[in-house]
């Protein structure tokens, strides 16, 4: 579940992006329904270890701006379909949304009865024009299992230290963008584990995340999420 949980927590980590619309919203995600792409993650060694394949299904004018759907499966080192979600991302003039609850495994819960799923504080804000030296602010997301009125299940995951960087051109397989460079730091804590980590994310205006690296606080496994295919 380990290694399943921080999959997921970075792919959603990764895909803090965002769109334009007849509502002036603005930020850094795919601009037509129908485009697909493809995040690839490496280890320390540049083996294969996961890949993700992301569909934005439909862009919905609402009240205070718009929101997009994304559907996202997620495929194992022996290319099996592992996870299959979908994303929800909202849009205003000064500021955009992640969908932060398909981070959280619950897939594993499916088919069960009287299992409810809780996830509160699910949106992590992102500046629509973010700004070199810029702090972000810090953001926690949690999910709660219970069965029967039984918790079952408990993990949270904090990010802090949210910074803007700058902008740096980066090139991978699915081309040159011009990106915004983000530094933040990841906590997960369940009952079964806890760990640390450290990013640089990398995000271009309607593409999304074009690349990222971590490492954990002992600096013994860095890691590498890239952007391996973009297709209108």
């Amino acid at each position: 579940m380990k290694k399943t949980s921080i999959m997921l927590c970075a792919l959603v980590m990764l895909m803090a992006t965002a769109f334009k619309s007849d509502n002036n919203c603005e930020s850094f995600f795919p601009t037509e329904v129908g485009t697909k792409w493809e995040i690839t993650s490496y280890d320390g060694k540049d083996k294969v270890q996961s890949r993700s394949v992301s569909e934005l299904t439909a862009l919905n004018n609402v009240a205070d701006g718009v929101e997009a759907k994304i559907n996202i499966e997620m495929f194992d080192q022996k290319d099996k379909s592992v996870n299959k979600g979908e994303v929800i991302m909202k849009c205003t003039q000064e500021s955009f949304f992640m969908d932060m609850s398909n981070m959280f495994p619950k897939d594993q819960f499916e088919g069960m009865d009287d299992v409810t799923i809780e996830v509160t504080d699910q949106y992590m804000e992102f500046p629509s024009n973010p700004v070199a030296g810029q702090t972000l602010p810090d953001a926690e997301s949690s999910m709660t299992v219970t069965m029967n009125g039984m918790q079952l299940m408990s993990m949270k995951m904090k990010t802090t230290n949210r910074k803007v960087v700058g902008n740096e051109s980066v090139t991978t397989p699915a081309g040159t963008f011009n990106c915004v460079k983000y530094t933040y730091d990841t906590e997960v804590i369940s009952a079964m584990f806890k760990s640390k980590s450290s990013a640089t994310m990398y995000m271009a205006k309607n593409v999304g995340m074009v690349k990222m690296e971590s490492i954990d606080e002992k600096g013994k496994y860095p890691s590498k999420q890239i952007l391996t295919s973009f297709s209108k």
